[in-house]
């Protein structure tokens, strides 16, 4: 009886240890793919909440071969925005897509690309989103505004203290919190122009920028 428990206890020991090599060699890699393939599939499904949490998971999981199916949602008006987050979440691999669909002929794709390349902050998205600070949507203007500010490349100034002047208040506020974050004393004099703005976020965030940059004595006066 004793012998036959020493057999048992070492075909279990085996069978455990076969499996663990098992599971380490082959089925995570499938499994992960299989996974994907099903968020994948969850993306284009009916129920909102599917899609939204197909977005997420897909976004926790990192993997590039999610990329273009999650640029796919980014025109969902509900979960596009989950989409874009998945994309940030993946980061360099997004980076290309996401400035080809700057493009896009829908503005809520436009919207969620340029928000999804400024939160990854990569430097090859900063002419693109230069060229949408020119965007006829102005929530896309906006969150390039935005962008350029967290990614704080001074190639970005100069366009930035032109859209001081834009016709929308939420821009120029945006515009001008910006400049503030990249920290270029050429906005100064712009920024000054902006204390008379009719708008008082543009006006107050003009002023915070400036004591960002560091202003001049006489502008300190002004400001404090």
């Amino acid at each position: 009886m004793h012998l036959e428990n020493k057999v048992r206890y070492s075909i279990i020991k085996l069978t455990i240890i076969l499996a663990f090599i098992s599971l380490c060699l082959f089925p995570f890699g499938h499994l992960q793919a299989d996974d994907i393939d099903k968020l994948v599939q969850n993306l284009t499904n009916e129920d909102v909440i599917v899609r939204l949490n197909a977005a997420k998971a897909l976004g926790e999981m990192k993997d590039a071969r999610a990329v273009e199916p999650l640029i796919m949602t980014l025109k969902d008006e509900k979960c596009g925005s989950m989409a874009a987050n998945a994309l940030v979440k993946i980061g360099k691999p997004s980076v290309s897509p996401l400035i080809a669909a700057l493009k896009d002929d829908d503005p809520i794709v436009r919207r969620n690309a340029t928000k999804a390349l400024g939160e990854i902050k990569d430097a090859g998205a900063v002419d693109p989103l230069i060229n949408s600070l020119k965007d006829n949507d102005l929530i896309v203007r906006r969150n390039a505004a935005k962008a350029l500010g967290e990614i704080k490349d001074m190639r970005a100034v100069e366009p930035l203290i032109v859209s001081l002047k834009d016709d929308s208040a939420v821009v120029r506020r945006n515009a001008a919190e910006s400049l503030g974050e990249i920290k270029d004393s050429r906005a100064t004099e712009p920024l000054v122009a902006c204390l008379k703005d009719g708008d008082a976020i543009v006006r107050k965030n003009a002023a915070l920028a400036l004591k960002e940059i560091g202003a001049p004595g006489s502008v300190a006066d002004i400001l404090y």
